[in-house]
């Protein structure tokens, strides 16, 4: 009998630590972050990242870029959809005109990161800087340490900490 309760209580003791680790809000190593509930593949960073280029330098920057608009996408997508803000026709042509940098990135594998650039400043236009930064602050973001964390003041993600499976480049100070 007190065998059977060692047994239990090592089983029980398993399960807890199980469970707290399944609660843990650090997305999983496929994820690169979670807003609100909704997963961003790290393809969608990645992909972008790949297509767009970049010194070897800056590869951990432009990561962090990446996801940044990815995250404030999501949350402006939200945004758009509670207040009626159109992110299709003639704003998005619009914008897109304005931003010949990211009209060549159209239709390319960084295609999602056009759309995520566009979609977040047709909102951030449309509501002012105050309203967005406080959109973003209420917002529930947890990022996958590998790309850094969430900085809900700058609406960005801070590569502080952050562990890219690349060796972690930090440029050099030119002379």
């Amino acid at each position: 009998m007190k065998s059977m309760r060692v047994l239990l209580s090592g089983v029980v003791a398993g399960l807890v630590g199980l469970l707290v680790l399944s609660g843990c809000s650090v997305p999983g190593g496929s994820v690169a972050a979670t807003v609100n509930g909704v997963d961003i593949p790290v393809s969608r960073v990645e992909g972008p990242v790949t297509a767009i280029g970049g010194a070897d330098g800056d590869l951990a920057n432009a990561h962090a870029i990446v996801l940044s608009y990815a995250i404030r996408a999501e949350v402006s997508r939200t945004i758009a959809a509670q207040q009626g803000i159109a992110l299709t026709g003639e704003p998005r042509t619009a914008m897109l005109t304005a931003n010949p940098n990211l009209t060549k990135y159209e239709g390319t594998d960084a295609q999602s990161f056009v759309d995520d650039v566009i979609d977040s400043g047709l909102v951030l236009n449309k509501i002012g800087d105050t309203a967005f930064l406080a959109e973003m602050a209420k917002a529930s973001v947890q990022v996958n340490p590998r790309y850094g964390s969430w900085s809900a003041e700058s609406a960005a993600v801070s590569q502080d900490g952050g562990q890219l499976s690349q060796p972690w480049v930090t440029p050099s100070v030119a002379p």
